[in-house]
């Protein structure tokens, strides 16, 4: 099998219903949708096998972005929505055939850092339920 990495981008991240979507791709430096796995043991049995745990699979929406301070900047719509749970969709690659969808709560982010710098702020949103996976050719 030969070798096929891809760099991440150009792609989208949007947050919200039609009509109050929020895109956080422009400001974006990194974005990610990261699963995590909580297992137990496998439990053995008299016979010598083993039967194992049904795992727990949570996962977070997360990334780094440029910060601004105006009105529509991204920590204002963090603080505006904290506590929401909002539909999101995340395509790593427009070219690419990958989409993830699901649902998150926003969560209020940092404001601020160093003075004369451009600052960034990290943010990690939890998914709610299980994300879907579209692998749809992308148009064109």
């Amino acid at each position: 099998m030969a070798v096929n990495a891809q760099k991440l981008g150009p792609g989208t991240l949007s947050l919200g219903e039609s009509g109050t979507l929020k895109e956080f791709q422009s400001q974006l430096t990194n974005a990610r949708w990261t699963p995590s796995v909580d297992q137990e043991d496998p439990i053995p049995v008299l016979s010598g096998e083993e039967i194992a745990d049904d795992p727990d699979i949570t996962s977070v929406l997360a990334g780094t972005f440029l910060q601004e301070y105006g009105i529509e900047a991204l920590v204002t719509w963090c603080w505006e929505n904290r506590g929401q749970v909002l539909p999101f969709t995340f395509t790593p690659r427009t070219d690419s055939a990958l989409t993830i969808t699901g649902e998150c709560q926003v969560l209020p982010v940092e404001v601020g850092g160093d003075v004369k710098t451009r600052n960034t702020t990290d943010f990690e949103f939890p998914v709610i339920g299980e994300p879907s996976f579209d692998a749809t050719a992308p148009a064109g």
